[in-house]
């Protein structure tokens, strides 16, 4: 009987686990076909149409553009700014208009395998496609709220690379700079744990572009150096020998760049990296004037068969040989070359990339009105270079409609003199914008020339001609500045009740020897009416300096002072959190920034439900810290007392991914990891009391 028993239990029991695993097959199958195979194709259409490049998917070379001259990256941007290649990343409103409903149902579909199928192997699926659909909208707050949930709930599932390095660029386009690169490095562990050379590459790519503009040039290249001594697969070390070189054609450091490219064939590359080795590896050596090298690189690469479909990357590199060997730009057999290639290969972005460089080769030589041509057909599709021949094209636009408008006022004073004084100051006023056009394009000499044209042009009842005068002290300030301190007396003199008087008498250093400084009687107003509770007044005059005299010393300090205002007198965080967010976009070198850009960093990690720094502590007190080391033990407790938000967080993203490699030895949570920071550092325990993150009143 019992063993009767005992063989019913058995089946009833098998039969109930056969019906659970019965079950949940069902629940796979039906969240599959009807909602997650609907969403994966939705998403394939959308990123076809949006020229979505996946690096394990690139099929074509890349288009690659050499240094030039005028092709100036930012030297070391602060840590608030924004990259100039993160631009790459938004989806132009016109763009994603055509496939807004094709978005919207990715994440209806994603919401409803989370909702009703919340055990099935989609949720984790889901919730990346519904990341990247955020994203695709440049909704970088609830795309990182998704990347979030996913590496939680997934922490090693098989997007949680993916997820690693979108949520790194949510952070970078919401200019959390330090979250970011921390999320990148992480990214890297994550990605080498997993075997995601994909990910490996888009990573080290984010990095290097970050590092180029910072003007770190070894930061730009030892990722990849170190990552093909690690790496055991050598089609993978191609592919970033092939980075590694290009980073060095892009700055051109050629000689570098030609031993890089040929250092491929040392690896096993793939037909695209040998194709990509070799094509820049000509160009390179056309720049380094090996021409006859070159072009029989070129030679050998358009005979390949295999090579047929990329026949219009040889032809843009054989265009930038010609120019290279023949530098005039009006060269007649250059131009036939030229309009053969844009007929042969309509729209190619190689072919732009080459217009640029020829509208660049034009534009030092002077010719504005050809290289406004070229620079027009650089800016047809997204290219390395679209942004800055946009900028470019839009400079010359400008330069073109200006020289209109001097040469009909010229026109109309041959004709009317009744009008004359009139019309001279209009005239001043259009030479002075031509002037302004010509700063912007760095052509020193002839802003001043435009600048002294507008200046001597109008009479001396013109109120814009003190105006004109400080233009040209501002531009000669660096290399004459003795002339220019000439020049900025004068205006004082002249112009005394001018806001160029006042400028100049502060770059002349007369406020500081007892003249009324408006804005600083500005800030001391504000004070007065915050001290009397009168919030308003207060920040109307805040706002003043800000508005009236934004490179005043004190325009920064009167933001800081309106967010501590907001903070501290009225209780109202997100308001405060605006206007330090200005401070710190409007003025990142000030001493206001740097007092409050790690609180801001935490205060929005906090309101974003994400991974405060864990070098927050040290950012934010290091002197404090150094003095605590030392045994000060009231200076121990002052920085205990400054940083208690930063070291007891709470919340569902306070712990590390329980991820081999990323994790300390001796496991636990970030609390467990800041306290130990403490300990080992002063030899005590941090307290639990929670207090605010102290800062010091707004200076009087």
């Amino acid at each position: 009987m019992t063993s009767l028993r005992t063989i019913i239990a058995s089946v009833v029991t098998l039969a109930i686990a056969v019906g659970l695993q019965g079950c949940a097959w069902f629940d796979n199958q039906t969240t599959y076909f009807n909602t997650y195979y609907n969403m994966r194709r939705v998403m394939t259409e959308v990123k076809e149409d949006f020229a979505f490049q996946d690096e394990n998917k690139r099929i074509k070379p890349r288009v690659l553009v050499p240094a030039v001259d005028s092709l100036k990256l930012i030297s070391g941007p602060p840590k608030n700014t924004t990259y100039q290649f993160l631009r790459a990343f938004v989806i132009e409103r016109a763009k994603l208009q055509p496939m807004a409903t094709k978005v919207d149902s990715i994440l209806i579909k994603g919401s409803k395998v989370v909702a009703n199928h919340p055990k099935s192997h989609y949720v984790e699926g889901s919730l990346f496609l519904m990341a990247e659909a955020y994203f695709f909208r440049s909704e970088w707050v609830p795309s990182q709220q998704k990347c979030i949930e996913l590496i939680e709930r997934y922490t090693d599932g098989d997007f949680s690379p993916d997820a690693h390095l979108l949520l790194s660029k949510d952070y970078l386009m919401q200019r959390k700079m330090t979250q970011g690169k921390q999320l990148l490095s992480r990214t890297v562990d994550v990605a080498w744990y997993k075997d995601r050379y994909d990910i490996l590459s888009e990573a080290y790519r984010i990095q290097a572009e970050m590092a180029i503009e910072d003007g770190e040039i070894d930061n730009a290249v030892n990722p990849y150096k170190q990552a093909i001594e690690q790496c055991d697969d050598g089609e993978q070390r191609a592919r970033w020998q092939v980075d590694l070189a290009s980073i060095y054609y892009r700055l051109g450091k050629y000689e570098l760049a030609e031993r890089a490219f040929a250092g491929v064939h040392n690896e096993t590359p793939d037909a695209l990296a040998t194709f990509e080795a070799d094509l820049y590896r000509g160009a390179t050596l056309a720049h380094l004037g090996k021409f006859a090298e070159a072009a029989e690189i070129f030679d050998e690469l358009a005979d390949n068969r295999n090579y047929q479909e990329w026949k219009s990357y040889i032809e843009a590199e054989r265009l930038a040989l010609e120019r290279l060997k023949n530098p005039d730009p009006k060269d007649p057999a250059q131009i036939a070359q030229e309009r053969m290639a844009d007929t042969s290969y309509v729209g190619r972005p190689e072919l732009m990339a080459q217009s640029f460089q020829k509208g660049m080769s034009l534009f030092k030589t002077g010719d504005y009105h050809d290289a406004l041509k070229y620079f027009a057909k650089a800016k047809v599709v997204r290219t390395p270079v679209y942004d800055v021949a946009n900028k470019y094209f839009t400079l010359l636009k400008q330069w073109d409609d200006q020289q209109r408008k001097v040469r009909s006022i010229n026109q109309m004073l041959a004709i009317d003199t009744t009008h004359k004084d009139s019309l001279n100051r209009q005239k001043s006023l259009e030479l002075f914008a031509l002037g302004r056009v010509h700063e912007q394009m760095e052509n020193t000499d002839s802003a001043l020339f435009y600048y002294g044209r507008a200046f001597d042009g109008t009479s001396d009842g013109d109120p814009q001609k003190g105006r004109y005068m400080f233009s040209q002290a501002r531009v000669i300030q660096q290399t004459d500045p003795e002339a220019a301190d000439s020049l900025f007396e004068i205006i004082s003199s002249r112009w005394p009740n001018s806001e160029f008087a006042k400028q100049a008498s502060a770059n002349l250093g007369f406020l500081d020897q007892g003249g009324v400084d408006d804005a600083v009687e500005l800030y001391r107003s504000g004070n007065s009416f915050r001290m009397v509770r009168d919030y308003t007044y207060a920040k109307r005059q805040y706002m003043s300096i800000v508005e009236k005299f934004p490179e005043h010393p004190y325009a920064a300090k009167a933001l800081y002072a309106i967010g501590w205002m907001y903070e501290r007198d009225r209780d109202m965080n997100d308001s405060a959190m605006v206007y330090y967010a200005n401070l710190l976009e409007s003025y990142p070198r000030s001493e206001y920034a740097k007092e409050i850009y790690a609180s801001y960093e935490f205060a929005m990690a906090k309101i974003n439900g994400v991974e405060a720094d864990s070098n927050l502590l040290r950012d934010l007190d290091q002197e404090l810290l150094d003095k605590a080391k030392a045994g000060e033990e009231d200076v121990l407790q002052q920085l205990i007392k400054n940083n208690q938000n930063a070291i007891q967080m709470s919340g569902p993203n306070a712990a590390l991914p329980n991820i081999p490699g990323l994790t300390p030895p001796s496991g636990g949570t970030v609390n467990d990891m800041l306290q130990q920071q403490l300990k080992n550092a002063t030899g005590k325990v941090v307290g639990s009391d929670s207090t605010q993150v102290s800062r010091p009143l707004p200076p009087k």
